[in-house]
């Protein structure tokens, strides 16, 4: 049930993503003057639909996505003469591109939000180390004192402290020695009395006849704080992240293509980490708005950057591009990009079945 609602989360953060990437172009080709025809919610057939200007909203039957389309996209439309001077086709370059770019600049915007809410809730263990136990070892002295993970340590043969450094401090000089622990559990303190593991500094069994120095283990390890940012210092560490994430993500897509994941690896990954806060959640949702920006910028027809490069060109060259011409490049961009979905797919699936979802071990 959890990975359901987890799913579901999912698809709802993706359809989100995309619907503020069109609503970008729908308002900046408005506001160039363009004549948007329909602003649709989903795809397919009208399930619903009003008009309350020239613009008509509809919400389609195929929950995928949304569109918009703008009179004049297509050089083979037939648009009423008096519409002509307000189709995509007849605006200057600058303003062409303004309309494309609207979508991935929305996106990169909603990323610098969702980063910096992160950063102002505060990511899980970020912050100073503390001396609630994130793991116990089994079997271990800290286990057979009958500690478990979220319990707090409070004493080590009656020493107080918040520090799990002095915590440390006690525990080392003392390899296979008596010694009393006070732990929090369930809003009560148990003391018990444990004899600590014998180790190397490097974890492996110490033998006493040797010369090798040993060091007393309760077998616990320490969780760290979360840490939350201030509200200029939260803005500031989102823009600083979203910059970080855009380069990091820009090397993937175009050095090392292999490692881009299609919409089920990307739906697998967040079902692991869904789980881990509403901060995590934001930093999955700003890192996944980078992605469809810098994807929908690659200079390939149907995309957005096919869009720019075409405005580019036909700036240079100073006419329009046939019709023909928009078409074939059209064809052999979605037949690309039909060919990379079905691979990517096919391996994200193979991946999830051998519990590698993030597309390696």
């Amino acid at each position: 049930m959890t990975t359901g609602i987890y799913i579901l989360q999912f698809v709802g953060i993706l359809i989100f993503l995309v619907l503020v990437h069109e609503a970008g172009h729908m308002v900046v080709a408005k506001w160039c003057g363009m004549r948007v025809e329909r602003f649709s919610v989903f795809m397919g057939r009208p399930l619903f639909r009003f008009s309350p200007g020239e613009t008509e909203y509809a919400v389609g039957w195929l929950p995928i996505g949304g569109y918009v389309k703008i009179s004049g996209m297509t050089r083979d439309e037939e648009i009423p003469e008096e519409l002509v001077p307000r189709a995509y086709y007849s605006a200057s370059m600058s303003r062409k591109i303004a309309t494309i770019a609207a979508g991935p600049l929305v996106n990169v915007l909603v990323a610098i939000l969702a980063f910096t809410a992160m950063y102002w809730i505060g990511l899980p263990n970020s912050g100073a180390p503390t001396t609630r136990l994130a793991q116990i070892e089994v079997p271990s002295p800290a286990a057979s004192a009958g500690m478990v993970p979220g319990d707090r340590l409070v004493a080590i043969n009656g020493h107080r402290s918040t520090d799990p450094e002095a915590f440390r401090n006690l525990l080392v000089p003392r390899p296979d020695k008596l010694v009393t622990v006070t732990y929090a559990h369930s809003g009560a303190e148990i003391t018990r009395a444990v004899r600590l593991k014998s180790v190397t500094a490097k974890g492996t069994a110490c033998d006493p006849a040797t010369s090798t120095k040993c060091i007393g283990l309760l077998g616990v390890g320490f969780g760290f704080a979360t840490a939350h940012a201030g509200f200029f210092q939260g803005i500031w560490k989102g823009i600083d992240y979203t910059w970080w994430v855009i380069h990091e993500t820009a090397t993937r897509i175009f050095q090392t293509p292999t490692q881009v994941q299609s919409v089920v690896g990307v739906g697998a990954v967040y079902t692991e980490v869904a789980s881990q806060g509403m901060a995590t959640v934001l930093a999955f949702a700003g890192v996944l708005s980078l992605a469809l920006a810098l994807f929908n910028l690659i200079p390939m027809p149907p995309l957005d950057g096919g869009h720019i490069l075409f405005a580019v060109v036909e700036r240079v060259k100073g006419r329009a591009l046939s019709a023909a011409t928009y078409e074939r490049a059209a064809v052999l961009g979605i037949a690309l990009m039909v060919v990379l979905f079905v691979v990517v797919v096919q391996r994200d699936i193979l991946n999830i079945a051998n519990g590698t979802v993030l597309g390696g071990k």
